[in-house]
C-alpha cells in the first residue's frame, strides 16, 4: 500500500487572491526605522542582530516604501509560481512561502494573516534554506 500524502492538496490560488497578497514586514526583523515604525531588533558591535529574549534574529533590511512594494511583488511571484507549501490548518493563503531574488538571495515568508494574505519575511542562509525546504 502506498504511503499517504502528508501535505494536503489545495486548489490553486486565484489571480485575484494572488494580487491581493502583500508584504507588511515585522519590527522583529528590523534594525532601523521602517514604514511600520520603530525597529524591534538591534545590531551589536560585531554586527550580529538580536532582540529581547531571543538568541538570534535574522535582519531584513527592507525599510522604505519602495522596498515594501518590491517585497510585495516577491510575495505575489512566489504564490503565482507555487513557491509555497500548504499544511493542515492553513487558511486561504499558505503559512510559508519562499522566493529567490535576482541576486540569488533566498527569502523566507511567513503569513502574518492567512485570510488577508499578508506576509513578513527575511533573508535566509544556505544552511537555513536546506532545513526549510527539505
Amino acid at each position: 500500500m502506498p504511503r499517504p500524502k502528508q501535505v494536503p492538496t489545495r486548489r490553486p490560488l486565484s489571480e485575484e487572491e494572488i494580487e491581493a497578497a502583500s508584504y507588511v514586514g515585522s519590527k522583529e526583523h528590523k534594525v532601523k526605522r521602517w514604514w511600520g515604525g520603530l525597529p524591534g531588533a538591534w545590531e551589536d558591535q560585531s554586527g550580529n542582530a538580536s532582540r529581547p529574549k531571543k538568541e538570534h534574529t535574522t535582519v531584513c533590511r527592507k525599510i522604505t516604501a519602495e522596498e515594501r512594494e518590491e517585497a510585495s511583488r516577491w510575495v505575489r511571484t512566489a504564490l503565482r509560481e507555487g513557491q509555497y507549501r500548504f499544511f493542515d490548518g492553513d487558511k486561504i493563503y499558505p503559512k510559508y512561502i519562499w522566493y529567490r531574488d535576482q541576486l540569488g538571495q533566498h527569502w523566507f515568508g511567513f503569513a502574518v494573516n492567512q485570510v488577508a494574505g499578508t506576509y513578513k519575511g527575511w533573508p535566509i542562509s544556505e544552511a537555513e534554506k536546506n532545513e526549510t525546504f527539505d
